[in-house]
């Protein structure tokens, strides 16, 4: 433990001097991909428990494509991603017969931008403020915050989302890259990531 992100309490009891806030990017269609070639399901709930590691995120996300027409079965799988604690995000195909491409990457390069600016706790913190009866805190009242230090994890994203994962790390969060393996030897092509979670040597994560 660094003396320069924990101090110590009474009792041996240890604080960080630093606030954590952790952002989740999940691409779904890059997950079922990924899970598609190694022949097994993930189970959701199971793999943000593993991802988050006990912190509650400041924003968690799955990214997702829908057909065009409403299907019982997809919907039925979205809820189930709701209940995995994760914010469903998602964008309909084109009809049937219209040649157009669709993509999720922009909505998540976008919110990687976001998380480093701070937007999420704003919004959060403004919806606080709504919901006290008796109005915001005065400024005098207000107590000085500690510093932050923000993280997001991106899993199974496209080469497409490279340059929101640069620019959020280069606003100072601290950004990983969760995949099956493929992108452990080609870092080259990454910048800004600074840590690799290969989810493929997790036994924790499937489901039974």
């Amino acid at each position: 433990m660094g003396r320069e992100e924990f101090q110590l309490l009474k009792e041996g009891v240890v604080k960080r001097k630093v606030k954590r806030r952790l952002g989740l990017f999940i691409d779904g269609l890059g997950l079922d991909r990924a899970t598609r070639r190694l022949d097994r399901k993930v189970d959701l709930s199971r793999l943000v428990a593993g991802l988050t590691s006990g912190m509650q995120p400041e924003v968690a996300r799955y990214y997702t494509l829908i057909p065009n027409e409403d299907d019982a079965r997809q919907f039925a799988f979205l809820d189930a991603v709701e209940r995995a604690g994760l914010e469903v995000v998602v964008k309909r195909l084109p009809p049937k017969g219209v040649k157009r491409q669709v993509s999720m990457d922009v909505h998540i390069a976008a919110d990687l931008i976001a998380f480093g600016y701070g937007h999420f706790e704003v919004a959060a913190a403004e919806e606080a403020e709504k919901q006290v009866a008796n109005g915001p805190v005065a400024p005098s009242e207000k107590k000085s915050k500690p510093p932050i230090k923000r993280m997001a994890n991106i899993v199974c994203p496209s080469r497409e989302v490279a340059y929101g994962i640069f620019m959020c790390n280069q606003f100072g969060v601290e950004t990983s890259l969760s995949d099956f393996g493929q992108y452990g030897t080609s870092k080259g092509g990454w910048k800004g990531v600074e840590r690799w979670v290969d989810l493929s040597t997790s036994e924790t994560i499937w489901r039974d």
